[in-house]
């Protein structure tokens, strides 16, 4: 199948519930729906941050795109640089594994992610080890190359990972993410765990590197305004579905989603004469194995009407013509008028 290079990635309709089984017989009972009919693309160089609070299905998306565990239904297409276009689905593990090379992800952990009895440079280069590329000493000059990328000293190499901070961990693990010259990388909440001058550090370099290799970014978060400062698009989930993907700009400036809005509202802002209605959401987050009917969020929407509460809204484009798409899954999107989070007295006006 062929396809544009426009995008990477296209996610269709992804699925992955996990069975709930009770009893002596272990009697399947229900599903929890991690992520439920999730669908949105990745445009080439781009990155997309997948964002929304602990427990909305970030993390499960990303590691179902790399089939890290099984998708339940859907479709992951990627876009080739021949030209062709792969379900990753539908692979078998051959095929799997050498797609990939193409496909590698940076965990959130920097302390549980590197195995404490290797050294630095069995770390990075067992990328290179597992499908047998180059022989001993080229491997060792990768992984002293690829060191120097990430801002360390190649002698790190012979070092085991206690001998470093989270930050300088991150920073191996993103180096073992590029052993293999992938297109894709999917950053699962990478700095979440860094104190916030590090953040800023390791936010800086992946932006580097990005440029300098060409990387497209998948970067799962839930800070914000982290997102805010590398991200090129949105895509916010709430208990398993996407409701909102649009410009990074155009999102904090115009959410058409309360939900949205009310994450937007909590994002600190540093100009003092900025003011921001702080909305608390009341209630609990839905149960994704026993999710409301209508649109998920509506128990907890100010804005929710009859309509919310019987039908679940699909995810429309309300961007006006010409304009870059804006999809949204509400009802009333085109009507709401929300608050999102200005910059005007940011730039001095």
């Amino acid at each position: 199948m062929k396809g544009t290079r426009e995008y990477l990635l296209e996610v269709k309709d992804l699925k992955k519930y996990f069975p709930i089984r009770r009893g002596v017989f272990r009697k399947h009972v229900g599903d929890v729906k991690a992520v439920d009919g999730v669908t949105f693309e990745v445009r080439h160089g781009e990155t997309l941050g997948l964002v929304g609070e602990s427990g909305c299905g970030k993390t499960t998306t990303g590691r179902t795109i790399l089939r890290a565990i099984e998708p339940t239904g859907g479709e992951i297409l990627y876009h080739t640089a021949d030209g062709s276009v792969v379900d990753i689905v539908e692979l078998d593990r051959v095929e799997l594994r050498e797609m990939r090379k193409h496909m590698q992800m940076i965990f959130q952990d920097p302390y549980s992610s590197l195995n404490p009895r290797m050294t630095v440079k069995e770390i990075i280069s067992e990328p290179l080890v597992c499908y047998n590329i180059g022989s001993a000493q080229e491997r060792e000059d990768r992984v002293a190359e690829l060191l120097k990328v990430v801002g360390l000293d190649p002698r790190y190499m012979v070092r085991y990972p206690h001998a470093f901070s989270g930050g300088q961990r991150q920073r191996i693990g993103i180096a073992r993410a590029l052993a293999l010259n992938p297109e894709l990388v999917i950053a699962d909440e990478s700095v979440s765990a860094l104190d916030v001058s590090i953040q800023a550090q390791v936010l800086n370099l992946l932006q580097d590197l990005q440029e300098q290799f060409n990387l497209t970014y998948i970067f799962i978060a839930h800070d914000l305004g982290v997102v805010e400062h590398i991200c090129d698009r949105v895509a916010v989930m709430y208990v398993g579905k996407i409701v909102e993907v649009a410009e990074t700009e155009t999102l904090f400036h115009s959410p058409k989603h309360p939900y949205c809005e009310a994450l937007l509202s909590a994002v600190p802002r540093p100009d003092p004469r900025y003011k921001l209605e702080r909305m608390i959401l009341e209630g609990e987050v839905a149960d994704p194995s026993n999710r409301p009917t209508g649109c998920a969020f509506h128990p907890r929407c100010k804005y929710a009407q009859a309509k919310c509460r019987e039908e679940e809204p699909p995810l429309i484009n309300v961007a006006d013509p010409g304009e870059l798409p804006h999809t949204v899954a509400c009802h009333f999107a085109r009507e709401l008028e929300l608050q999102g989070v200005g910059r005007e007295l940011e730039r001095g006006a």
